[in-house]
């Protein structure tokens, strides 16, 4: 790294992370207290950017530091207590540089599955501060499918499964932010479903922990911190904070048999309210059968095998 390499990266440091302001970078003999980060990160030199080597310097140095309340939501605890690796943080640092100038697309005007009348309100998940009501489009093959789940079961519910410990799932309505009671007229099966009963969009299944929503809730402090410090951050910081708060979830959401199955099922419907007759179709029915059947993303199936 060079001198004017040098000089630029004490520059980024002390204009996006105020917290390091004074310290110099040095490479070299006689170097600063960053000796050691130094030593670990040289190997990296010349095959990352530049604002990759400021978030991989934070991260040696501890993250972003940040008080964990007991009285907060565990997806807020988790994402405080979080630690990006430097892979988690070089992969969110090329996606924050290469959407910096995202567009958003006016509505196509299609009805989403199922043919739901009411329009999809966007803002009530904490989630939707940056993902749109229709979260699913990189799979053309169950995309849709998904999709149409997003209107009544939260996104913590398939990406928020944190190891050791013990979720409970519960109807939450996000305005009140309480549970509230199901019953089968929030669950759409059978032949004989009438699609002008609109269902509620900010009523939906979500995981909970000792009692209380496990997710952030859109309209509190912490969701205020998050958007006010995305809108103030450099390239560097929101890179950081995009890392953090994807750490605690998982990318990859459960397989469709994991609630659309009769052996020990992620949703216990008949709590959730289900009928005995829609636990039945639920857990039976034929499309997640069908995308089983799939080995690979590549592999192409005829809808007439739906029928074997």
């Amino acid at each position: 790294m060079g001198r004017g390499e040098r000089g630029a990266a004490n520059g980024l440091l002390m204009r996006g992370f105020p917290a390091v302001r004074g310290l110099r970078l040095r490479f070299g003999r006689g170097m600063s207290p960053l000796h050691g980060t130094c030593r670990i990160i040289r190997p990296f030199l010349s095959i990352w950017p530049i604002h990759d080597m400021i978030l991989l310097i934070l991260f040696l140095w501890g993250g972003w530091p940040g008080t964990v309340l007991a009285d907060e939501a565990l997806y807020v605890r988790q994402y405080r207590q979080a630690r990006p690796d430097a892979e988690t943080l070089h992969k969110a640092g090329q996606q924050v540089r290469e959407h910096q100038n995202v567009t958003l697309r006016e509505p196509t005007g299609l009805a989403p599955f199922h043919r739901q009348l009411q329009p999809l309100t966007r803002g009530e998940a904490f989630c939707q501060s940056c993902h749109a009501p229709l979260p699913h489009g990189k799979k053309l093959r169950d995309r849709t499918f998904l999709n149409m789940h997003s209107r009544f079961i939260a996104c913590e519910t398939c990406h928020f499964r944190p190891e050791s410990v013990q979720l409970q799932y519960d109807w939450l309505d996000y305005p009140a932010w309480v549970p509230v009671q199901g019953d089968a007229g929030r669950f759409r099966t059978g032949s004989q479903t009438d699609n002008a009963v609109s269902l509620s969009g900010t009523v939906k299944i979500a995981p909970f922990s000792q009692g209380v929503p496990a997710l952030a809730r859109r309209d509190s402090d912490f969701a205020r911190e998050v958007e006010q410090t995305w809108q103030n951050a450099a390239v560097p910081e929101r890179s950081l904070l995009k890392a953090r708060l994807h750490t605690p979830l998982n990318r990859q959401g459960p397989e469709c048999a994991a609630c659309h199955t009769g052996k020990q099922p992620l949703l216990d419907l008949a709590r959730l309210g289900a009928s005995p007759a829609q636990v039945t179709a639920i857990q039976q029915h034929i499309i997640p059968q069908f995308f089983a059947r799939y080995r690979s993303d590549e592999e192409r199936l005829r809808i007439i095998d739906i029928l074997r």
